[in-house]
């Protein structure tokens, strides 16, 4: 099975994750975040929490 980033696309091999490469139409796919971005996406999922907190103390 092939690991696809859902956002940059990049796939995972042997547990490395590199630039994003053609498939077979026949590959089974499953898709992921690759380290850097599940890295962004929680920043992104703790700034909203922060933020959402802050308007409800004010």
């Amino acid at each position: 099975m092939q690991v696809i980033c859902c956002v940059c696309h990049k796939t995972k091999k042997h547990n490395s994750w590199a630039a994003k490469r053609s498939a077979n139409s026949g590959d089974q796919r499953s898709h992921g975040y690759c380290p850097g971005c599940y890295q962004q996406m929680m920043e992104r999922i703790e700034n909203f929490f922060v933020m959402n907190s802050c308007r409800k103390s004010a």
